[in-house]
């Protein structure tokens, strides 16, 4: 019972001394830092430069650039819209080089295994 009770009691002073609270912050910055970084990565201003003024693919950079920036973006969208831009000659190399990272990769592989 006494064991229990100071079990307890360790909880409750970690929780009191923000530990847990700091454990909880960390999860958030380990599950949002991969994000961030693949928000980061994604080249959308040299996608833009890439293309004349009026071509329509800019509406599909952007549509890319919108997914990737959602709380939790849809792998399958992003591929469609990778697919896409790979068709560009103007835009190839630039989304191969990106898409093709292994960071962006694994962040997309991570999303596939945690259900998201």
């Amino acid at each position: 019972m006494d064991k229990n009770r100071n079990l307890r009691e360790g909880i409750e002073d970690a929780d009191d001394s923000g530990l847990i609270a700091g454990e909880e912050l960390i999860t958030r910055a380990e599950t949002e830092l991969p994000l961030l970084r693949l928000r980061e990565s994604l080249p959308h201003e040299d996608l833009h430069a890439a293309l004349p003024e009026a071509h329509a693919g800019h509406a599909r950079v952007d549509a890319l650039h919108a997914e990737i920036h959602k709380p939790a973006p849809d792998r399958g969208s992003v591929e469609q819209h990778v697919a896409h831009l790979r068709l560009l000659p103007e835009l190839e190399a630039i989304i191969v080089r990106w898409w093709d990272d292994p960071r962006v990769q694994r962040f997309f592989a991570d999303l596939g295994q945690i259900g998201v």
